[in-house]
């Protein structure tokens, strides 16, 4: 009799360590989390998302316009001021070479395309303003 007993002790015991080795095999899955397929299909989605954005950041490193300041233009010396540099004749700004000066406009080359910059009409209508206040 206590061998029967003995017995089931052992087959409970048995029976206790193999259901806790099976739960512990099978990992605890967080009823909240959605399902592997529905996160395959997020992280696709996101993927495709961050590589429509960095097309455009790539046609947004585009030089910006080559900005005429001001120009100095007497006898002695022809500067122009171009983002906020002094450039004399044959100077260069950001792979453009000036090749032309005159009082109101400078040409630059750059890879063999040429670019006009002029004073705007604005600095024009101040110095004609100018002259007309001292009449």
């Amino acid at each position: 009799m206590i061998s029967l007993y003995l017995f089931v002790v052992v087959l409970l015991t048995l029976g206790v360590v193999s259901i806790g080795r099976i739960a512990s095999a099978q990992e605890l899955r967080d009823p909240m989390q959605p399902p592997p397929f529905a996160l395959q299909k997020f992280r696709q989605a996101k993927l495709a998302q961050q590589s429509k954005t960095d097309k455009p950041q790539a046609t947004q490193s585009r030089r910006k316009p080559l900005q005429l300041t001001s120009i100095l233009f007497s006898n002695e010396r022809k500067v122009a001021i171009i983002d906020d540099q002094t450039l004399s004749l044959g100077d260069s700004i950001n792979g453009a070479r000036l090749v032309g000066l005159t009082r109101e406009s400078a040409r630059l080359v750059r890879k063999g395309k040429v670019i006009n910059l002029s004073l705007g009409n604005d600095l024009t209508t101040i110095r004609k303003k100018a002259v007309e206040s001292d009449l």
